[in-house]
């Protein structure tokens, strides 16, 4: 996936809420998603931010329900890690 695809701020609001402001770009928050998350895990969350074919992403990373739903989940909870959903929010040095 290559990073102008990554819905990051769509992915980010729909996990963490809309509670506290981005300030970062869209840029700068496809890299953190990158550099956190898997390949797959960023498609899977991709494909439920946008609202595209769960079924097409399954076929194209040939993958089956479960473990779509485990891809999902992983991620969901690497991102709500207080460590990393800091980084989505703060610039260094706050």
């Amino acid at each position: 996936m290559k990073l102008n695809e990554l819905e990051a701020r769509k992915i980010i609001l729909m996990v963490m809420g809309d509670k506290r402001p981005l300030t970062k770009t869209d840029e700068e928050l496809a890299l953190l998603l990158k550099k956190r998350l898997t390949k797959k895990e960023c498609e899977v969350l991709n494909t439920e931010a946008c609202g595209k074919d769960k079924e097409a992403t399954m076929r194209e990373q040939k993958i089956d329900a479960v473990r779509y739903e485990a891809l999902k989940a992983s991620a969901i909870k690497k991102m709500k890690n207080e460590s990393v959903h800091g980084d989505f929010f703060y610039t260094k040095g706050e």
